[in-house]
């Protein structure tokens, strides 16, 4: 089985980003892939766009949290995913304080300690504490039959399997959205 990053492509002019989180958000928290309880009572979850974010408005929007748009969201939905919880957010324009919604802060639970480091190639850290990944395969057998997940080695990686990615491609909701094959993922 084939495996995926998926996450914003930021070389789009006038991509959104976030300028940082709430006092009651720990971002580290968010990508552990564990259970995360709704971090905002009243609503929505506001978050403030950055000062240089555009106006244009892809599926993804990452950072300090990832954030789905609705269509990514209800794709995900409607494939069966069940491993991700969303929360209702608001962005915020801090030039004019005006919110708009269409996102969603993805939990997506699973943090996977699932790859083969064997057919993996990786480049030693210098300090001997580490690696960087020159290709990622992913082994199919450590995965729990989970479709989408995040590494244990990198929890900044979201990863998809081949028929997540099939159906979001059909479903149109990949706009800004970059899908990188494991096996062709660098960290040069």
């Amino acid at each position: 089985m084939k495996y995926y990053i998926m996450r914003q492509y930021t070389l789009i002019e006038g991509s959104p980003a976030i300028d940082g989180v709430p006092d009651n958000v720990d971002s580290l928290e968010w990508i552990q892939g564990k259970a995360m309880t709704n971090p905002s009572d009243e609503g929505p979850l506001i978050l403030d766009l950055a000062l240089e974010s555009g106006d244009y408005r892809g599926d993804i929007i990452d950072g300090f949290l990832t954030l789905y748009s609705d269509e990514l969201k209800d794709a995900l939905e409607k494939f069966g995913i069940d491993n991700v919880k969303f929360y209702p957010v608001r962005l915020r324009d801090q030039d004019t304080n005006e919110t708009e919604g269409g996102y969603w802060l993805a939990n997506i639970l699973g943090l996977l300690d699932c790859v083969d480091l064997n057919k993996s190639k990786v480049k030693p850290w210098t300090t001997g504490i580490g690696y960087d990944f020159l290709s990622m395969v992913i082994d199919e057998s450590k995965t729990n039959g989970l479709k989408i997940f995040r590494l244990k080695d990198d929890p900044t990686k979201v990863i998809i399997s081949e028929e997540v990615k099939a159906h979001l491609e059909s479903s149109d909701c990949l706009y800004g959205v970059e899908l990188t094959l494991t096996e062709d993922y660098s960290d040069w």
